[in-house]
Order: structure tokens, then sequence, then C-alpha cells
């Protein structure tokens, strides 16, 4: 019997940001991974995962054994599901809404891995010799900077990845009969949604604190153009209902 204190499936549709949430007293994965932690700290989180998926394989290859299951497919079905699989992938690759997110991508990791930020850091750290800024008015700044950085690479391959994933699942078709609060494809289009409006929140806040970095405003356009072609993409993906998320 499922514990009521757990909310069936709610790791399924969060952004994996488990410090942040307030959700992880009721979450069976974020449950696991702390038992894990407490019996073995030492062990890292691939390996907990690399462990548990050989019982899975186990398990399930005695299962089918018992029932007389086959579990390999033949040849015709392996090359039938190829020739589908390469389809779909080439489908969403070529999807204007994949191609922004992987420039949003390519351009906010250029941008995180130049020196922008440590050259305005300096040149604050001018300012504040020369008395044109106060102390406190730079702390402030650096802080809103600290925090906003935190966002932006936490999202950053988060958004391409829900993308992708959104896209594909589309494609497929396969959550089509579903009531539409409860497609897989328009859930994963709800979270990266939730990414791209708070990436947007934080590369705005440092736009304001940097406002002469062009380079910055472009980032904000991909990221604004992101939200509304999501939008005409998955028009119904607000209408998906989270588990535990969406029902307070």
């Amino acid at each position: 019997m499922e514990n009521s204190q757990f909310i069936s499936g709610i790791y399924n549709w969060c952004d994996r940001w488990c410090e942040r949430c307030t959700f992880t007293a009721r979450c069976r994965v974020f449950e696991k991974e702390e038992i894990r932690k407490n019996a073995d700290p030492d062990q890292d989180v691939w390996t907990a995962v690399s462990d548990s998926f050989k019982e899975t394989i186990e398990l399930l290859r005695k299962m089918a054994d018992e029932m007389g299951i086959n579990l390999e497919l033949s040849e015709d079905e392996k090359t039938e599901i190829t020739l589908i699989e390469d389809s779909l992938e080439e489908i969403t690759k070529a999807h204007p809404l994949k191609s922004l997110a992987d420039d949003y991508l390519d351009e906010g990791k250029d941008w995180l891995e130049s020196s922008a930020t440590k050259d305005y850091l300096l040149q604050l750290q001018t300012q504040v010799e020369l008395g044109t800024i106060g102390i406190e008015d730079a702390e402030k700044r650096i802080k809103s900077i600290e925090e906003s950085l935190e966002v932006i690479q936490w999202y950053l391959f988060f958004i391409a990845v829900k993308i992708q994933r959104a896209l594909g699942d589309q494609n497929r078709e396969f959550w089509k009969d579903y009531p539409v609060e409860e497609r897989g494809d328009l859930g994963t289009a709800k979270i990266a949604s939730i990414a791209i409006d708070r990436s947007l929140g934080a590369w705005g806040s440092i736009y304001q604190i940097m406002p002469d970095d062009d380079i910055l405003l472009s980032l904000l356009a991909k990221l604004e153009k992101m939200r509304r072609l999501l939008k005409d993409v998955f028009p119904n993906y607000l209408v998906f209902i989270r588990p535990g998320f969406d029902e307070r």
C-alpha cells in the first residue's frame, strides 16, 4: 500500500533542485536517496543508480523466465524501431523550438565561461575604491549576481533537455489518448516553461546591473522567444496538473 505521506509521481514533474523544494518530505525518491546517503555516505549517486539498475534487470529476467516471456527483440523488430526512432529524432532536431533552446544553451554557456562577471566585479571594486559607489550598494549587486548565476546555471542544460523531451513525446503521439491534464508531453513542457521563466528573471537581474552587456540582452531575447514558441507548440501545457505542485 502506498504511504499516504508520499505524493505519487511528484518526482516526475520537478526541476530536481531538492535543496529548494518544499515537498522533499513527501517525495519517495528523495527519501530513498537520503537512506542511501546515510547507509553509505561514500557511495556516489551514479554507483547507486547502477546497482539499482542491475537489481531491476536481474529481477525482470527471473520473472520473465518463470512466466515464459521472451525479452529479446527479433531482428525485424529492432530494424523497425531503429527506423522510427531515427525519423522522430530528425523531426525533433529540426524543430525551431529545439534550435532556439540549443542556441540559448551555447550562448549562455559561452557567457558563463567568459570573463564578463570577473571584469564587472573588478570595475565594481574600482568604483568602491574611488567612492563613486558605496560598499553596501556594491555588496547588494554582488549578492544579486551570485543568486542569479546559481539559478541560471541550474537551468541552463535543463531547459534544452526538457524541450527536446517534450517535442519527442509529442511527435510519438503516445500521450494523445490521455486527458490533457495528464499528458506527459504537456507536463514536460510545463516544467520547461517554469525553468524559462526563472531563467528570464535571473538574467534580467544581471542585465539591470550590467546593462552595457549586449549578450545579456540577446540571451533575454532568446528566452522570451522560447517562452512564446513553447506556448504555440504546446498551447494546453498550463492545464497539466503536476502532483503536489499544482494541487494546493
